[in-house]
């Protein structure tokens, strides 16, 4: 049996089943830990979790990070232009 490592803590089940998506897609087994939480608020750190096997965690960690840095900015990120008038 494999060990498993997590490579990200999602805040909510549906970013971590999209996550799941795209490593399975690569081809990296993947288990979400906390999954069945997905109605309730994230208590004494009960979140889901993304777990695969801890020979392929860097590749997983890589794929998120490109994953992530591919989605659009949080509306909070989103700053106008600077346009020096005050």
């Amino acid at each position: 049996m494999s060990e498993f490592a997590e490579v990200y803590v999602a805040s909510d089940i549906t970013f971590a089943y999209l996550i799941k998506a795209q490593l399975e897609g690569a081809g990296i087994p993947v288990q979400i830990a906390n999954e069945n939480l997905a109605g309730a608020y994230c208590l004494d750190g009960m979140v889901p979790r993304v777990l695969v096997p801890a020979s392929r965690a860097d590749e997983a960690r890589q794929i998120i990070t490109e994953m992530r840095s591919a989605s659009p900015p949080e509306p909070d990120d989103l700053d106008g232009p600077d346009d020096g008038a005050s």
